[in-house]
């Protein structure tokens, strides 16, 4: 046995440690979060504000990408358990699917930054473009386009043999070697990462300075307008934690595939290996809370969002008590 064996297993070891902490926090306290995000972007005050619908339809896809595919991720990386890796058919539907979830959420927030920006235009018109009716089309058309523009996965995401951790040859679910594995390295850093978060800013700009002339033009002493202005800068808030969120932890994951794309030819030694797994795995965890963080950071960024949690957690409240006394009184 080499000398650099040992540190290859105490770091293989690190990984899977660090990655099943990382990912139950995440799962855990993710579905929580995302479950209340619905209960409160479900609620009549909430259903009226387009950016609030956006707000609710990403949070469905990060439901989808917590709930479903980080646990089914987890029993792959922690546990070995992956059929993804020996089914073609289970390795092109997981890692489309996965792809669609976690990008759509993140392009449905571009579309809230939009809203924001329509919605404080001094333009009429295009403040007429913030709307339910316009909300609901600019869904349907995103959720479709998520659904074609990763179709190439299904074409050319295979079952190929690589050295894992271990320096053992082994089968795995990726991108086909050669000038897709590059492609998709690029794919990932421009659609998922640089591309929305380029977009979450240049739209955010616009809304502040949409803001500002709003203030020049609008006195301070008109309430109504002092009312939808401040509804209008908590969303803002909500949008800017947002897409800091986005960024940086979406950022890593896309260098770090881009970088293995460029190397997939060098022939790296077994610690390399270890290391860029366990690179990989890290910043494939930190996708997750990108998704997963989301309430807590609507939370902290909208006063309106605590309001109509609060609401919920005293309703809650309230039949919990009202289902203990009836319970109380039909078993006496």
């Amino acid at each position: 046995m080499s000398s650099v064996d040992p540190a290859i297993e105490k770091l293989n070891e690190a990984t899977s440690l660090v990655v099943l902490i990382l990912s139950t926090i995440s799962i855990i306290t993710g579905g929580i979060g995302l479950v209340f995000n619905i209960l409160v972007f479900t609620r009549a005050p909430m259903r009226r504000e387009p950016c609030a619908v956006y707000f609710l339809w990403s949070t469905l896809f990060s439901l989808i990408y917590i709930l479903i595919l980080q646990p089914v991720r987890l029993l792959a990386v922690s546990f070995a358990i992956d059929q993804a890796n020996y089914n073609l058919a289970i390795c092109k539907i997981e890692f489309y699917i996965f792809y669609i979830s976690r990008s759509s959420s993140s392009w449905l927030i571009i579309l809230a930054c939009i809203d924001r920006y329509l919605h404080s235009s001094t333009n009429v018109h295009r403040r007429r473009l913030s709307s339910i009716k316009v909300t609901k089309l600019s869904i349907s058309v995103t959720i479709i386009i998520m659904f074609l523009v990763h179709v190439h996965m299904l074409v050319y995401y295979e079952i190929s043999f690589s050295s894992d951790q271990y320096g053992n040859i082994t089968p795995a679910c990726f991108g086909r070697k050669g000038t897709y594995r590059t492609f998709i390295g690029f794919w990932n850093l421009i659609f998922y990462s640089f591309c929305p978060s380029i977009l979450m800013l240049f739209f955010g700009l616009l809304t502040l300075h949409n803001l500002r002339q709003h203030r020049l033009i609008i006195p301070n002493r008109n309430e109504p307008a002092v009312r939808m202005r401040r509804t209008d800068q908590q969303l803002l808030r909500m949008l800017i934690a947002q897409v800091l969120i986005i960024f940086i932890f979406t950022l890593p994951i896309s260098i770090l595939q881009l970088y293995q794309s460029l190397t997939s030819s060098t022939v790296k030694s077994t610690y390399r290996i270890a290391q860029e797994n366990l690179a990989g795995r890290l910043t494939s965890v930190l996708t997750y809370y990108a998704h997963s963080s989301t309430f807590y950071l609507y939370t902290l960024a909208g006063r309106n969002f605590r309001r109509e949690f609060f609401k919920i957690t005293r309703i809650l409240h309230i039949n919990r008590i009202t289902t203990a006394a009836t319970r109380g009184r039909t078993t006496q």
